[in-house]
């Protein structure tokens, strides 16, 4: 089994991967930074809806213009019903005043350094990779880490990993440095000796869907918009623009819920999108991708 070395491995190329990717090449370009990711870039994923410090990190990490260049929403804030109340309150970064109504894309100033992005993740994941590629970053895409092989000597240290690509045979992977970016699934951590505490109020369950031609709840100057967030009694639905014509709507519920109702994923998923009257009245006309995830 042949064996590649680097400075610094990472798991996982999400936005952790390619962000600590950037950096790390933007500061110490010298540095061989290798970033391992199972799944072939574009891909949807839910996560879309973002904080206005994440703006600062982009310009940062020399990819702001790239990111407003694709001209996803500006959320200025956001649209809640809370509790089983039909009153509707809305939270912003800044006052709508102060939002300008100027041509895009904009420069990382002014009023849009207090604004965030509402992101398709298939687009956005992928600029940010192939960020991290063009800073010098080696990407390596549908590559499946197989295995964690721990120092015997010390159960706190990885001696290597063995990486499989979709096409080829598996390798060795050494790292003075190794980070997991796998998100909350942990990979590298499950083979650690870290204690993990999961709170079980928090053990709830998404489901999700893109509508295609839904109109938007708010419409700010250009592009500028807020996110919808509906408090349905048993849990909460999103209601996320991610361009002029895609939107991401889910579905928040405790698992218990879930388990108890003995609907199919797609049964649930209706049934909650009928508990909105907004974002019933929002999806007139649209149309579903079909695929409840």
């Amino acid at each position: 089994m042949k064996t590649e070395t680097f400075d610094v491995a990472l798991i996982g190329g999400g936005p952790a991967g390619s962000t600590a990717a950037s950096l790390l090449k933007k500061y110490m370009p010298n540095l061989r930074v290798g970033v391992f990711e199972k799944e072939k870039f574009p891909r949807d994923h839910v996560g879309e809806s973002q904080l206005p410090g994440i703006a600062s990190i982009l310009n940062e990490m020399g990819c702001w213009d790239k990111v407003e260049a694709a001209e996803f929403p500006i959320k200025i804030g956001a649209t809640y019903r809370w509790g089983k109340s039909d009153k509707l309150w809305d939270f912003d970064f800044l006052p709508p005043a102060w939002f300008k109504d100027e041509p895009r894309p904009a420069k990382y100033q002014g009023a849009r350094q207090l604004t965030a992005f509402q992101v398709d993740r298939a687009r956005y994941d992928e600029i940010l990779l192939d960020h991290a590629d063009e800073l010098g970053a080696e990407v390596y895409q549908e590559t499946l880490m197989r295995d964690v092989v721990i120092d015997e000597s010390n159960p706190d240290r990885i001696d290597h990993l063995v990486m499989q690509p979709k096409d080829g045979d598996p390798y060795r992977v050494e790292s003075k440095h190794y980070l997991d970016c796998s998100g909350g699934i942990g990979v590298l951590r499950k083979h650690l000796p870290i204690e993990v505490t999961s709170p079980t109020s928090l053990q709830n369950v998404a489901f999700y869907d893109y509508w295609e031609n839904t109109d938007w709840a708010v419409e700010i100057g250009v592009g500028g918009t807020r996110v919808q967030v509906m408090s349905i009694g048993t849990g909460w639905g999103w209601f996320i623009p991610l361009g002029p014509t895609r939107t991401s709507i889910g579905f928040v519920c405790p698992r218990d819920f879930y388990k108890d109702q003995g609907k199919s994923p797609e049964e649930l998923y209706e049934w909650a999108i009928n508990q909105s009257p907004r974002v019933k009245e929002l999806i007139q006309g649209a149309k579903r991708r079909g695929e409840v995830e």
